[in-house]
């Protein structure tokens, strides 16, 4: 048989080569080391866990889920807040404001008049052109807070409300009179059927001040959360238990609470300007973990406690919210024993909300400090110093 040049023989076919045989070690070593491998997944697994959460850059992936233990952290949920829309039609009669600020413990009543200005002009204006999400975002933007609920609420709604303890009985401090001279509610001792109840909300006397006639919402108000309270019906209000007024009425009736207009003056147009200041104390007040703002003012704190003393955790968030902190992340130092407290600042933007939280707190030190990789702003972490400063303004 004649070859051809490299080795192929003629007619193009190829020589069978023999298969080659596998190696021991290839036949037994390489299932070993699968098996190796597979087994080897749970202990990697579990070093980068510890890692990730033993970490202290960027956000905690896991943390404790004991409340009492350390290093425990949560994200704070908001103060439940309900916006009550007053209105017949196109005519806003009242807008209040409902804050669970500690659910059937501690809450609020706060009113607004319908000529209440806000940047793009009265809420009534709002409600008549655009409705309740036109008033529920003006209020937003207005008092730097936004509402976790809102309810529109009619003539024939408000009796609806009251049914299950009517009448109402208020006494009313001045007679309510038509433009024509007639006494439609009297002066003195008054009891207000369902159907009444919208009607005095929404009065005007001729020529009466927006702010003066918020006087008679506090009066209802007072009156009518202390007959819920006192009251053995088994439905207080119609609806719904979990959200709207069928919650908010009835955890407010049970517990302290603090009923007010939101304090302002009347301009020469006849609109209401809301006193800025004193507006956004009473809303730290009664709201102290706020849904974000709109403008975003309020900085994001973190407040950790260093002490274990859970009690002092609750205090401390209150004494920080009334001095403007919005607080969305809460717990516990990584370890106890702190003797001091510190308010370390991530950026210079928040040197001086830290020492106002300080002031707040009445003890601690300011320090600044690298961000951290949650979004917060500024972390406070309370120690013996402010548990000692407590216990002796008791």
């Amino acid at each position: 048989m004649d070859e051809l040049a490299g080795g192929e023989v003629a007619g193009g076919e190829r020589p069978m080569r023999p298969r080659p045989v596998a190696s021991r070690w290839w036949r037994w070593g390489w299932p070993l080391v699968l098996v190796g491998l597979a087994g080897a997944v749970p202990l990697l697994v579990w070093l980068g866990w510890s890692a990730i959460v033993a970490s202290s850059d960027g956000t905690e992936v896991s943390a404790p889920l004991d409340p009492a233990a350390p290093g425990y952290q949560a994200y704070v949920e908001p103060t439940p807040l309900l916006v009550l829309i007053h209105a017949e039609g196109t005519h806003l009669r009242g807008v209040t404001l409902l804050a669970l600020t500690d659910e059937r413990v501690e809450g609020a009543v706060l009113f607004l008049a319908p000529e209440t200005v806000t940047p793009a002009g009265p809420l009534s204006a709002h409600w008549a052109e655009s409705g309740r999400v036109a008033v529920v975002d003006a209020l937003a933007e207005l008092l730097g807070i936004r509402a976790s609920e809102s309810q529109v609420v009619d003539d024939d709604g408000w009796a609806a409300l009251v049914s299950a303890v009517a009448p109402v009985v208020v006494d009313n401090p001045d007679p309510l009179v038509s433009s024509a001279g007639d006494t439609v509610f009297g002066s003195g001792e008054l009891a207000l059927n369902p159907s009444d109840v919208a009607a005095y909300l929404g009065w005007r006397n001729p020529g009466e001040s927006p702010i003066a006639s918020l006087v008679r919402h506090e009066l209802f108000w007072e009156r009518w959360m202390d007959d819920l309270a006192l009251s053995t019906a088994p439905a207080l209000i119609p609806g719904e238990t979990d959200r709207g007024m069928g919650r908010f009425a009835p955890s407010l009736a049970m517990g302290g609470i603090r009923i007010q207009a939101v304090p302002g003056t009347v301009d020469s147009d006849g609109g209401v300007i809301l006193d800025a200041a004193a507006a956004e104390r009473l809303v730290n007040e009664v709201v102290p973990f706020p849904i974000s703002t709109t403008n975003g003012s309020r900085p994001r704190v973190k407040l950790l406690n260093g002490i274990g003393d859970p009690a002092l955790t609750h205090t401390a968030a209150r004494a920080l919210s009334r001095a403007g902190a919005r607080i969305t992340l809460i717990g516990n130092a990584a370890e106890f024993g702190w003797e001091t407290t510190r308010i370390a600042y991530h950026h210079d933007d928040f040197a001086d909300d830290a020492e106002a939280y300080r002031i707040a707190l009445g003890t601690g030190a300011v320090i600044a400090e690298e961000p951290t990789g949650d979004a917060t702003d500024v972390t406070v972490t309370f120690g013996a110093d402010y548990s000692q400063m407590v216990t002796d303004d008791v």
